[in-house]
């Protein structure tokens, strides 16, 4: 019976951790990530497992994504990053935050 209440519980877990993983929108709303001048998000403040792991996750995706663009346009995957930053910063809401060319973290 022990047991079974252990199972059950484990499962329970396993079933609401990821309904409580942060999204890329809360984190970057409640300025914990920001857009950083390479292209990738970057935490800016409060790290934690569940923040680095979506970092890695959401940064992992988008180098695939310029790697792909890269090799179909012939070009150094680093343009593509840099051209997708500006893109990206461009389109952040009011109170999010940007890395400025200088490496500081801005505002928007």
């Amino acid at each position: 019976m022990k047991l079974v209440k252990t199972a059950l519980l484990c499962l329970g877990l396993a079933i609401a951790l990821p309904v409580a993983a942060i999204t890329l929108d809360e984190a970057r709303s409640r300025g914990l990530v920001g857009e950083a001048n390479s292209g990738y998000i970057a935490v800016v403040s409060q790290s934690s497992p569940e923040l680095e792991s979506l970092v890695a996750e959401v940064n992992a995706k988008r180098k695939a994504e310029y790697a792909r663009i890269a090799k179909r346009n012939n070009i150094d995957i680093s343009q593509v990053a840099a051209r997708a930053a500006e893109k990206l910063e461009a389109r952040l809401s009011a109170g999010q935050y940007y890395q400025d060319t200088r490496g500081r973290w801005v505002r928007k």
